[in-house]
């Protein structure tokens, strides 16, 4: 192989790892991991167990619209928080710079349209479901991330939107996975929180209202451990209704990183409660498979 064909290769591997990073391929990944897992539970309820994974061609394409569909809100998103991670993340969002923002808004169409077409083969009402998904998506990065309190919230249902095309495929409402869920979800939205003071330089230096930004980081850090009691409280209040079983584990073990975090925000060790949750939120997904 020449030195140029060398260079081209090189060049196209290097924009293929900045995609992967724009994409952020790592929570898509976990994304499938939890669909199959949340599929593979729903199934055995009924006996199917994992053959009845194998088998369902529509739970496949559910997932592979998912991946499509994420994978494009994130492209919007790091359209539309350039600036900002240009500040927070430097050598990160230049190395995404090597595939150019045109191709990745071309990416962006691509990615969506693959998506809708592949939803739409499940079922009607599956193809719905990934549209609105895709257009909410879209208003999150260009509208509601930049409303303080708003955002947040916003980002941890989305977070966990895909799971519920799994449910609503098999139309089956398991009482304890909404509970599961809903505790998942103070998690991940804590976990936002979090991540707004280690975004905080970027934030403040263009103006962005973030929380810490719009009300200060000692009132930002009182609302953050607010939110930290709440998820506390809901995930005791779970392993007292249904007591100390298997399944309940991971809940015991995540009040115990919760209460741990209130301490550590009065340290101001943001990056290492971010580092604690991100663990965390990859066991809750584990934690599935006995829900």
């Amino acid at each position: 192989m020449t030195e140029k064909g060398i260079s081209v290769s090189n060049n196209l591997g290097l924009k293929f790892i900045a995609l992967l990073s724009i994409v952020r391929w790592y929570n898509i990944l976990l994304t499938v991991l939890a669909q199959y897992l949340s599929a593979y539970v729903l199934l055995e309820h009924d006996g199917a167990g994992i053959w009845g994974v194998v088998k369902d061609w529509k739970l496949h394409a559910i997932v592979l619209a998912s991946v499509f569909s994420i994978a494009g809100g994130y492209i919007v998103n790091n359209f539309y928080d350039f600036e900002k991670d240009l500040i927070n993340r430097p050598s990160t969002t230049l190395f995404n710079e090597t595939v150019k923002r045109q191709t990745t808004l071309n990416f962006y169409l691509l990615f969506n349209t693959i998506a809708t077409i592949v939803a739409f083969s499940a079922s009607f009402k599956i193809g719905v479901f990934f549209v609105l998904f895709i257009m909410a998506l879209w208003v999150y990065s260009h509208k509601v991330q930049r409303i303080p309190f708003i955002k947040e919230f916003a980002a941890s249902i989305l977070s966990i939107t895909c799971f519920f095309a799994v449910m609503l495929h098999f139309s089956s409402f398991y009482p304890f996975a909404f509970i599961y869920g809903a505790f998942f979800m103070t998690l991940v939205y804590c976990r936002e929180l979090v991540k707004q003071f280690i975004n905080f330089t970027g934030d403040k230096a263009l103006n962005i209202q973030s929380i810490p930004v719009s009300l200060g980081i000692d009132k930002a850090k009182s609302f953050t451990v607010f939110m930290m009691v709440l998820s506390f409280l809901s995930g005791l209040s779970i392993l007292f209704y249904y007591g100390l079983e298997q399944r309940n584990y991971f809940i015991l073990i995540a009040i115990i990183t919760v209460a741990s975090s209130m301490y550590l925000m009065q340290k101001n060790r943001f990056g290492t409660i971010n580092t604690c949750y991100k663990i965390l939120i990859v066991a809750g997904i584990l934690n599935i498979l006995w829900v």
